[in-house]
């Protein structure tokens, strides 16, 4: 049991120094932390949302953590993502392939827009005190090329995420069998 917590925990390190040192280094005008955003919608789908908050929030708390600090709005922000995730994928139930796998990814980028408006409506303060201006700039931003660029890269990226976090999930599934059939 302790191998597959440190393999999950190995797993988590590597997606947050991928988006970390790879995808923030070659693309520092992204506004949004898209490797997480699409490993926070392929786990969902992969795993359910009660089971993929396993990895989703370690997940989110090691990357808030690495990024800024501090634990902050983005831990909160991926788990209402994986609960969107999770209610779409049940009311809709769609297959995990072809058009729903298209479907799948414009939700992890409209995560990725979803996750930039909350970022900017959360750092400007109580919503009662913006003054026009404020959400004047908001706007701007909401609706600006790099946003949309993000947006379009985060629906690519899902895919790769997507597979390589279905591959490791039947890994470890495989790995609890395993143990399961020695301990009997």
């Amino acid at each position: 049991m302790m191998k597959i917590f440190f393999l999950r925990l190995l797993f988590i390190l590597v997606i947050v120094f991928l988006e970390i040192s790879f995808v923030d280094v070659l693309l520092p005008s992204m506004m949004a932390p898209l490797v997480i955003i699409a490993s926070v919608v392929a786990w969902t789908l992969i795993a359910g949302f009660p089971n993929a908050l396993f990895m989703i929030v370690p997940l989110a708390i090691c990357f808030d953590i690495v990024s800024s600090g501090e634990i902050g709005a983005f831990s909160l922000y991926a788990v209402i993502l994986s609960y969107a995730t999770s209610f779409l994928s049940r009311r809709l139930l769609i297959e995990h392939s072809g058009l729903g796998m298209m479907l799948y990814a414009s939700f992890a980028a409209s995560g990725t827009f979803g996750y930039a408006v909350f970022d900017g409506a959360s750092s400007q303060g109580s919503p009662f005190s913006w003054t026009p201006e404020i959400v004047m700039r908001l706007l701007s931003s909401m609706l600006s090329a790099e946003l949309l660029f993000s947006c379009l890269l985060s629906f690519v990226i899902f895919f790769a995420v997507y597979r390589v976090a279905g591959r490791f999930d039947r890994y470890v599934g495989l790995m609890v069998q395993g143990e399961a059939l020695q301990t009997k």
